[in-house]
């Protein structure tokens, strides 16, 4: 199973937006958990509940200076992200099961896929349910993802592994995380 983990040194995301514009942070919490742009971030209770919690921003340690994410829209254009873009974004940390790639329990860090997603959206929006997400890393491995599991459960799009940034070698530097914990997904599909 370890080669059909969704990771390698690049992710191109496929999206029906309208429009794309560089990513930029989230503003400020609102008193109910959310962000003035509707991330759940800052929503303590529902990260809990996926073995998660928000952390603050670090500075980005990475040396790689060029795009390690590239987001292609439907009508043909993209957006490249860089990794200080996306450490750039609020952070929340995760602690799973990651027995298929780790073989143990870990903690990885890095932007809530859907903040990740509202902040290439120009006008701002946040991603729409029926919406499938087409991830592809630069190994060929593939998987869609639905839209409504990115709002739904605090699906990570982690740059870090227990605090240290995730080489090519070692499923990097971007990986998919869902949690494992608290929330009732079906391991034979969400496992691999």
């Amino acid at each position: 199973m370890r080669n059909r983990i969704a990771a390698a040194a690049a992710f191109v995301l496929l999206l029906g937006v309208t429009a794309c514009a560089g990513p930029s942070a989230a503003p400020g919490s609102t008193t109910d958990g959310t962000t003035t742009d509707g991330s759940r971030s800052a929503d303590a209770g529902w990260l809990a509940r996926g073995n998660c919690r928000a952390v603050a921003p670090g500075p980005s340690d990475t040396e790689a200076e060029g795009p390690v994410l590239t987001v292609h829209r439907a009508g043909g254009d993209s957006i490249s992200v860089t990794m200080a873009q996306l450490d750039a974004l609020p952070q929340v940390e995760c602690t799973v099961d990651d027995r298929q790639a780790e073989g143990r329990t870990a903690t990885f860090r890095g932007a809530l896929l859907a903040d990740v997603l509202r902040s290439v959206r120009t006008p701002p929006g946040d991603p729409q349910p029926g919406e499938v997400l087409h991830t592809a890393a630069v190994n060929d491995y593939s998987v869609d993802l639905p839209v409504s599991d990115i709002v739904d459960y605090p699906v990570l799009l982690a740059t870090r592994l227990d605090g240290g940034p995730m080489t090519v070698a070692h499923y990097g530097p971007l990986r998919v995380v869902y949690p494992t914990t608290g929330f009732d997904l079906d391991p034979t599909v969400y496992d691999p």
